[in-house]
Parts: structure tokens; sequence; C-alpha cells
């Protein structure tokens, strides 16, 4: 398992304007389909695993530089360009009722017999440890609303899912491409795109934090009862102000002792065993991390795991607004550079060369 990385994005509401939305759909299919052809559709995931690239990508169809819409606008189009191509890459899910839909639509594929039932319930299960990945084990103040999933028959897969801070007003993009080694925890990630970086966050699933996750295994593995025993004995108190008058902070209250009995009954093996359970959610995570760094003294990762173009406009307008003409322009050179290859005639790679050739030169005026 590798984590590619991760975007941060302002937090924009609506939709792309139809005029612009059916262009995406042709030209981002165009693209990935060029991709394909010349590097093989391993290449095109690894593609959309790469924060940057998906994000050139979406620029280069025509979105916003920095809007949230991005990664809902860019895999939608695809999504709407290879259900119509009935091909043998499948982009599933979305957000809201789409994100909903995801299982249905995994259900219609399997039934299709495009994935086994033992492959698809092991993708299933890595997709829910992706999100619980980035939404309980990271804590960076984002809460996920949205997850794609893109796979192909053999079953390799990728998923790309968004958070949302609404204090913020921003949107956090998250890229993962399964690999021969599943690895959910220790520095999985690429990095972060971002334009702020978090000045502390909760990154269990950093490698920084490897230590501290086994003492957290060990804490819930201990009789809870001695530790709230201990935790009764004084109250603490803030560490802003820590005179006599200085709120008091009942860590007795803050914790579900309740949740820390049947975690010590269930005795979980190891950090993701306990993580990956059904019912774990971040306050459970939060106050038992706390607890192993007081009781044990070990540290989790505080770190923010925090990469950043444009060719025919955006639909807001910046850095210019859309050229209809030159997009239908390039929609069809491309279109028929494609065609040309399928037909056997191997113009492709003479044609990529001197174009960026070209293009270097160009820029060099």
């Amino acid at each position: 398992m590798e984590k590619r990385g991760s975007a941060i994005l302002p937090l924009h509401y609506g939709h792309p304007p139809e005029y612009l939305y059916k262009r995406m759909v042709k030209l981002g299919g165009i693209v990935s389909e060029t991709i394909r052809e010349k590097f093989g559709v391993d290449r095109l995931l690894e593609n959309f695993s790469d924060p940057f690239w998906f994000h050139s990508l979406s620029l280069a169809i025509g979105f916003d530089w920095n809007s949230s819409g991005t990664t809902t606008a860019t895999l939608s189009a695809l999504k709407e360009f290879y259900h119509r191509k009935n091909d043998d890459i499948f982009i599933l899910g979305g957000k809201g009722k789409r994100l909903g839909s995801m299982g249905s639509e995994f259900d219609a594929i399997v039934k299709e017999g495009v994935i086994s039932d033992s492959k698809a319930g092991k993708i299933r299960e890595d997709v829910r440890r992706v999100a619980k990945v980035d939404q309980t084990l990271l804590q960076d103040g984002f809460d996920l609303y949205m997850q794609f999933l893109i796979l192909d028959p053999s079953g390799k897969w990728v998923v790309v899912q968004q958070g949302m801070s609404p204090e913020l007003r921003m949107a956090r993009r998250y890229h993962w491409i399964n690999k021969a080694s599943m690895d959910f925890l220790n520095d999985a990630r690429n990095g972060i795109s971002s334009q702020i970086l978090q000045p502390s966050v909760l990154d269990l699933s950093a490698s920084e934090s490897r230590k501290h996750r086994g003492n957290m295994v060990e804490l819930v593995r201990d009789n809870p009862r001695q530790y709230f025993a201990r935790l009764r004995e004084s109250n603490q108190s803030t560490l802003d102000n820590y005179t006599d008058s200085s709120p008091v902070l009942r860590m007795d209250y803050r914790i579900n002792w309740e949740k820390m009995r049947i975690l010590y009954e269930y005795q979980p093996r190891d950090f993701e065993e306990f993580a990956f359970m059904k019912g774990i959610g971040k306050s459970t995570v939060r106050a038992i991390s706390y607890l192993a760094e007081l009781i044990f003294g070990s540290e989790p990762s505080f770190r923010d795991p925090v990469k950043y173009s444009f060719a025919l406009g955006g639909k807001d307008g910046v850095p210019k607004p859309v050229n209809v003409h030159d997009y239908d322009k390039a929609i069809e050179f491309y279109r028929e550079v494609l065609r040309d290859t399928y037909s056997g005639q191997k113009i492709l790679d003479d044609f990529l060369r001197n174009l960026a050739k070209y293009s270097y030169n160009s820029s060099k005026r």
C-alpha cells in the first residue's frame, strides 16, 4: 500500500457550467486514453494516485486552479467518459448520494464477473481502511465527505477521497494506490499539496508514532479500572493557566470508560486490529493516545504531513476565461492522434516527442 499524497484546496460550492463539463468529459478521457495507450493501464492508475499529476489534469481540462471542486468535477467527468466507453476501467463513488451508491456500483461489476467475489471482498475492506486512516488516525481537522474508487479487472485500484473543514473553508484531498505490500501505516503517503500547514495534528499513521502506537495497544490490553482510579485521585488543570482559580479538566468525564472496558475484553493483538475495529472513532483514538502519552511518556507525531499549472483557462476566469474555440480544437486534435494510434499507425511517440520539443523551444523565445 502506498499513499501518494493529498492536496488542500479552498472550499467552493456549485457546479461547473454545462458547456465546460461536457468538454471536460471529452478531453479528460482523451488524455487518459492517450496515456494508457502509450504506457499501459498501470501507469494511468499511478498517475491518478499522484496529487500533482491529478491536479495538473484538472487544470489542463479547464477547472479552477485552487478549487475543492477540481476533485469532484474531474473524477465525475472521467467516470462519465469510461461509463460511456463501457471499458475495463471503472470509477465508482463520488460525494453525497453518489458516495452512498459506491456499494451498489461495486455489486454491479462483481455481478458482471469483472471482479471475483473473493477479490471484491478484500478491495472493499481495503477501501474502508483507507477511509479510516484519513478520518481517524490522521486527525487534521478535515472530515471525509467524498470518496472515488478507480480500479481495473486485475484488482489494482486507486482511492481519491476528500475531507472538509467548514471552519477553515478548505478541503484536503488524499490519494491512495494499492501495492503488493499492504501497509496502511508508517508514512505511506507521498506528501500533501497545501496552501496551509496545520500547526499541530495527531498523525498516528506516521512512522514517528510507531512506539506510541505500541503503548496505546499495551494500554487498552490492561484493565482500565487502574487508570480510572489513578486519574480520579486529583483534578487536572489546563496548561495555559495553572492558578488556583483555573478551570478544571476532569479526565474521567472526558474518556468513554465503557469503550475502554470493551477494548480490554476484546484484547486486540496489535494496533491495526485495534484501529480498524468498527466503532472506534476519533474521540476514542484521541483519548487513548492522550492516556498513553500521560502514562508511558511516548509521544505521537504532531507534524502535519503536508505538492502544487494552466492550459485552457478556468471556469471562474482565472487565470483567464475558457476559450471554447481553442478547447474544441484541442479535443479534435488529440482525438485524431488517438484514432490514428488505435488504427495501427505508430505515430504517437514521434508526435509527443516533437510536441514537447516545440513547446520547450517556444517557451524560450
